[in-house]
């Protein structure tokens, strides 16, 4: 008989860590890559835990792993030469 298929490795995508924000309760989210594009309720908050869904320049797209904040979105990872995220 056959044998059977390995089970495909797991990928694992890029985490960061939100490093920014502590005195605003976490950093700014917007709904789409472009700055201009409308701005979640919600903060991500400093210490969470993201994935790297897409990376464009200075701006990336996220889900959340752990910690407060809009389940995925488009946050900077620097402003005027500040980290705001972490990548792990």
């Amino acid at each position: 008989p056959a044998a059977a298929p390995a089970p495909a490795a797991e990928v694992r995508l890029p985490r960061w860590e939100v490093i920014g924000g502590v005195d605003k309760g976490g950093i700014m989210v917007r709904v789409g890559q472009d700055l201009k594009s409308p701005q979640t309720p919600d903060r991500l908050a400093t210490g969470s835990l993201v994935e790297e869904l897409e990376l464009g320049g200075e701006r990336l797209r996220y889900r959340l792993i752990e910690g407060s904040g809009p389940a995925e979105g488009w946050v900077s990872i620097r402003i005027t030469g500040k980290d705001l995220l972490h990548r792990l």
